[in-house]
């Protein structure tokens, strides 16, 4: 597939870059008032309605097992910019013990996550006319993508 810059204008700017991000707080409840989940400062969109807020701090977030410090994974045939990511075990054990993972707060986080993994999957099943071509889907689609 051919893709061109629609979100982007060059590789240098994200959709992040033309979006307003906003902290707010997630909490469901039961009918009798006891709390089901709590979560403060999530960030998200501002256009966003607190059940779309909801839903992605429920749902979407990584609750925990995040790594703080991460390396890519050279994989044959993969650009180094669009390699997997695993935990950089050497850093980590710079950081202290319980300091070591966290979880998702951003939905700039997940937007990254997803589009990356979506971009990957069309990298490895041959989606793409080009590198150009997924670097520019992947671009327009999450914020982390320079080589």
């Amino acid at each position: 597939m051919k893709f061109t810059r629609f979100y982007t204008k060059s590789e240098w700017k994200t959709p992040f870059d033309e979006m307003n991000f906003v902290s707010r707080t997630s909490e469901i409840k039961n009918p009798d008032g006891s709390k089901v989940f709590h979560m403060e400062n999530v960030m998200v969109p501002d256009s966003w309605s607190q059940v779309a807020t909801d839903i992605i701090a429920q749902k979407y977030f990584r609750k925990a097992g995040v790594p703080v410090a991460l390396k890519k994974v050279s994989e044959k045939g993969v650009p180094q910019w669009l390699q997997k990511s695993a935990p950089d075990t050497a850093e980590l054990k710079k950081v202290e013990e319980k300091e070591r993972y966290t979880h998702e707060v951003d939905s700039r986080q997940v937007f990254t996550r997803l589009a990356g993994c979506w971009t990957y999957w069309g990298w490895k099943y041959d989606y793409f006319d080009s590198e150009e071509d997924a670097k520019v889907f992947g671009h327009s689609k999450r914020n982390n993508l320079q080589e």
